[in-house]
């Protein structure tokens, strides 16, 4: 009886418990009603969740809610509460613009910007299109905290200098990593600005420790635009652009040039250069302005079209883009033909495919001038004004009895051709399965294949001819790369936690191989460099490398209750270029969504504000393929019998079989905060890197070849601040005005070099010798040379005896007091590492008018200049001063800081009298545009409209007295702010137009 009774309690308990579960099944859907997979559906107020199929469909249990609310969710979508009243309900979600903004690609997946834990930044396609921009590159300068961005040079189609937190390595690159729609290390210059839908910066080594042995510098991920359901939409734009050298070195005229020539002879007891007659001559005619005749001011074209559009099947973006920019010197010139076709195809309700191909088509002349003392923008500043550019025969004057005793400039810019031609192609295929609801698999393959063609040709008339070495060559190179990328990641919502997992498999692998053929002292260059074979000597080599690199990657994303965030990853690379080949790379984030709190809710100040910290290792490939085998070396011809050329193959360098990585060790700290519902944004980061296994090459003594080899030696840090304010102070029906301010302190410090120290380094160009300095608990970029005190008045004229000299000589710090300048009074005189970085943009609209502006610059750092010493003289090739400055020098009755023409004064070329503050302000860009209303373009069956006049480096706040303060031709980060003959930023106004259709 006892049983019965408790078998039928128990069967009414089950009866009533089972009464009181309900089930809601549903779909969720967008505006268009396209199912949305990978939705979170929760029940509010319960830990119950579940994530919409791959039709968008969902169940759910609501346990004893006959009525439930539901909480629905989707990454890009406004959050929506439904109440459910019976069986089933249809969910769709709005787009939301604002949230939208707040995705971030963060390598191998995407994530809300509030469950992102590492230092990120974001530029976005509408910031890129506001200038005329060249090169991608200059989308990030001054838009981003934390990221220096310089153009070095005015050259066109120039590469810019990005350094993310610092420099990090001491010969290395330190160039970030750029990701292209998951291809790592993709050509920056295939990218079309106008085709790119976001750039996200990853600058902390929890963001960038996914990609390894490459993630040291910071990584930059680059995702291009994609079709849009929808009707086919037409884009078109193109833009011209005047283009100037800003500003001219104040040079003397002919007339003081040749009186400036007689007191230098005069003073050193040489009769005058130049007669009476000639002088009056030469006041009366003038002479040549070298930097007149060798610069020119060139229009640039852009041509810009896309056609997009697709259905719920296929979408598809195909663009068109040609630049056609000559440089600010004659005969240089820079051309790129972009195409691009990126197709989306969802291939059921499981299955998508993305295909991506571009192909570019660049060609260059002249625009590879390292900046050196031979290069004719050095030469037009030091170039003799009484000679003209040609004879009466319209022949060039190839050289001068004054002032320079190298080649006419326009005559080598003239006549010199090295040309470039290539042909690059690179396709993309991303193939996406969703295996189960939170479950998919990706697979991202890429293969790129690029043909250049390298062609010189320096003639009689040129620097090389005229020394006897005039040439013409051809080289070939072809360059292919593979990468297959395949990962799994799963996502699901249990109650109040959250978790993604991410696992990875990639692998990659190049291949170069190059040819070069030159005849030297060819009989005839009437076909230029087509017909080597006239060479009376022809020299042929060739090369070839390949590397391979193999990845593994897991990561975790952790959040509960979307407050307590937790992100953790680790890659291990296996590379070809190690003999120890696996090297594994850690790191590990948290987060705190502090207005998730309870406490927080009625605050009134903060719409948003999270913590964030993270640790990381990451790793520079900056070994190259071979570089721990021995190898025997391709040396110099030898002519054994007098005639005829033997190939020689002496002891190449020795290696390092213990060679690995830079490894750089990072901890960041972050605060995210919104104001007033998100119109002003505020973060702040600071960060502490350590760069470990510093790669520097030594010289091997002479009889075990003489040559370089890379040994690891030491350790750089870098830390600093980096501060990012933006928001809308006004917006009205009319009027907005909306405002970003970037600033970044960056400290750079060399820590160890492995037992050495003061390392002296031979730098740029064929005159800096010695003049950078690699110093224990100094910056990297450490100028070095003699610190310069004016001149030796004539109240010091005993003192000055003592070192052998008079008034008006040059004086300089003697450190050891020995009444001598020798190598021991040298010392450190200056930096080229800017410690201050910051951008202002501003956009303010009011009706159809939109005006912005940008202002960035960079402090706390100086320029060590070849061409202002140059100027003066006196300096190997420079014979005599060209420098306005040159009038002013010291007399007995007119004592001033400049050295006097002596023949017992010491002019140091490395001396911190040619160190100056390179601190500047540019107006970065300034541009007015006007939209065409919509009530007129509709008349004319146009979508959009709109024209615009803008402005680039309109003006520089500096005391710098040279060209450009942004300018350098240093080759890595020991040489930064060394500066010689190096063609500085152009100046340009544009003017444009847009237009949909």
């Amino acid at each position: 009886m006892q049983r019965l009774v408790l078998m039928l309690v128990m069967a009414f308990v089950f009866l009533d418990v089972h009464a009181q579960q309900h089930t809601v099944k549903g779909t969720v859907t967008d505006e268009g009603n396209q199912p949305l997979p990978g939705a979170t559906v929760r029940v509010k107020a319960s830990t119950v969740s579940a994530i919409t199929d791959a039709s968008g469909n969902f169940q759910i249990n609501t346990g004893e809610q006959a009525s439930p609310v539901l909480i629905v969710s989707y990454i890009g979508y406004v959050e929506q509460e439904v109440t459910v009243n019976g069986a089933s309900v249809t969910v769709r979600l709005k787009t939301d613009a604002h949230s939208l903004n707040d995705v971030v690609v963060v390598g191998y997946g995407v994530q809300r910007k509030r469950d992102v834990t590492g230092a990120t930044s974001t530029v976005r396609s509408e910031e890129i299109v506001k200038r005329p921009l060249v090169r991608v590159e200059q989308a990030l300068q001054g838009t981003t905290s934390g990221v220096q961005v310089a153009s070095n040079n005015g050259q066109p189609g120039a590469g810019l200098s990005v350094r993310i937190r610092g420099v990090n390595s001491i010969t290395g690159s330190n160039e970030p990593l750029y990701v292209i729609d998951g291809y790592i290390g993709g050509s920056v210059e295939s990218l079309n600005p106008n085709d790119i839908e976001s750039m996200e910066i990853l600058k902390d080594a929890s963001a960038t420790a996914i990609y390894g042995s490459r993630g040291s510098n910071g990584v930059v991920l680059v995702t291009t635009k994609s079709g849009k359901e929808g009707k086919t939409r037409v884009d078109f734009s193109t833009w011209f652009s005047k283009a100037s050298v800003p500003k001219q070195l104040d040079l003397m005229n002919a007339y003081d040039f040749a009186r400036t020539v007689n007191t230098q002879f005069q003073l050193s007891g040489n009769p005058a250069a130049f007669t009476d007659a000639q002088l009056q001559e030469l006041q009366s005619k003038g002479g040549t302005n070298w930097q007149k005749e060798l610069q020119q001011s060139p229009w640039i074209q852009n041509y810009q079209l896309s056609v997009s559009g697709g259905n719920t099947g296929v979408r598809y973006m195909f663009s068109f883009n040609h630049l056609d920019q000559p440089g600010l010197i004659l005969n240089q010139y820079y051309k790129r033909t972009t195409l691009r076709s990126n197709v989306d195809v969802k291939l059921n309700d499981k299955m998508d495919l993305k295909v991506n191909v571009t192909a570019l088509f660049p060609q260059n002349r002249n625009t590879q001038y390292p900046g050196d003392l031979i290069d004719p923008f050095a030469q037009a500043t030091q170039w003799d004004p009484t000679s003209p550019v040609r004879n009466a025969d319209g022949k060039y004057i190839l050289s001068a009895q004054y002032g320079s005793i190298q080649i006419n400039p326009v005559a080598q810019a003239s006549n010199q051709q090295v040309d470039n031609s290539a042909t690059n192609l690179t396709g993309t295929g991303v193939f996406t399965w969703r295996i189960l609801p939170g479950l998919s698999f990706t697979s991202n393959n890429t293969y790129e294949i690029q043909w250049s063609l390298n062609q010189q040709l320096f003639g009689k008339e040129t620097s090389l001819g005229m020394s006897g070495r005039d040439f013409a060559s051809q080289g070939n190179t072809r360059y292919r790369s593979y990468q297959n990328s395949n990962f799994l990641t799963y996502r699901g919502d249990f109650g109040d936690h959250s978790l993604t997992l991410t696992a990875l498999y990639e692998q990659q692998n190049r291949r170069n191989i190059n040819s070069n053929a030159q005849g030297v002292n060819l009989i005839s260059y009437v076909n230029g460099y087509y017909n080597i074979g006239l060479g009376s000597t022809q020299l042929v080599s060739s090369g070839y490398w390949a590397d391979a690199l193999q990845s593994y990657m897991g990561r975790v994303n952790y959040a509960y209750k979307n407050k307590y965030l937790l992100t953790a990853a680790v890659r291990v690379d296996g590379s070809s270029h190690l003999l120890d080949k696996y090297s594994t790379f850690p790191s590990l984030a948290l987060g705190w969504n502090i207005a998730k709190e309870g406490f927080m809710q009625d605050n009134r100040i903060f719409s948003d504000l999270k913590l964030r910290a993270s640790f990381g290792v990451t790793g520079n490939q900056a070994v190259n393929p071979y570089a721990t085998i021995p190898q025997i070396s391709t040396g110099a011809p030898y002519y054994f019998d007098g005639s005829k050329p033997t190939v020689t193959t002496p002891l190449g360098s020795p290696v390092s079989t213990s060679l690995k990585w830079e490894r750089t060790e990072q901890y960041d700290a972050g605060l995210d905060a919104a104001f007033l519902k998100g119109r002003l944004t505020f973060t702040v980061d600071a960060y502490h890197k350590k760069i470990k296994d510093l790669l520097y090459y030594f010289q091997a003594p002479f009889y075990n070849s003489g040559a370089t080899y890379a040994r690891n030696i030491g350790s750089v840090e870098n830390k600093g601040l980096e501060f990012a304010l933006g928001g809308t102070p006004i917006s009205t029906k009319k009027l907005t005005w909306s405002s970003n301010l970037i600033a970044s302190i960056n400290r750079n410090k060399v820590v160890d070099l492995g037992g050495l120290d003061n390392i002296v380094v031979n730098n740029i160009g064929s005159p800096q010798s010695n003049v950078s300095i690699l110093k224990i608990g100094q910056p990297l970029g450490e100028f070095y040379g003699y610190k310069f005190l004016g001149t030796w008045k004539a109240k010091e004229a005993a003192e000055a005896a003592l070192f052998g000299m008079k008034p008006g000589d040059a004086k300089y710090v003697d450190v050891d007091g020995d009444k001598k300048y020798t190598a021991a009074d040298l010392q450190t005189i200056g930096n080229g590492t800017p410690k201050f970085t910051f951008g202002f943009i501003n956009d303010i609209k009011y009706d159809n008018f939109t005006l912005s502006f940008m202002l960035q610059g960079a402090t706390g750092y100086q320029i060590y200049s070849q061409t202002l010493a140059y100027v003066w003289g006196g300096l190997g090739d420079a014979r005599n001063a060209t420098t306005q400055d040159a009038l002013d020098i010291w007399t007995p009755t007119h004592e001033t800081d400049n050295p006097t023409f002596s023949k017992s004064s010491t002019n140091f070329i490395n001396s911190s009298r040619y160190v100056y503050n390179a601190s500047y302000m540019k107006l970065k860009n300034l541009s007015i545009s006007y939209h065409i209303p919509e009530s007129l373009l509709s008349k004319v069956k146009l979508r959009n409209l709109e024209v615009y006049v803008s402005g680039q480096n309109l003006f520089t706040v500096t005391s710098y007295p040279g060209y450009d303060p942004e300018i350098t031709n240093a080759t890595n980060a020991i040489t930064q702010g060394l500066e010689m003959g190096v063609i500085p930023n152009p100046r340009t106004y544009t003017f444009g137009l847009r237009a949909g259709f």
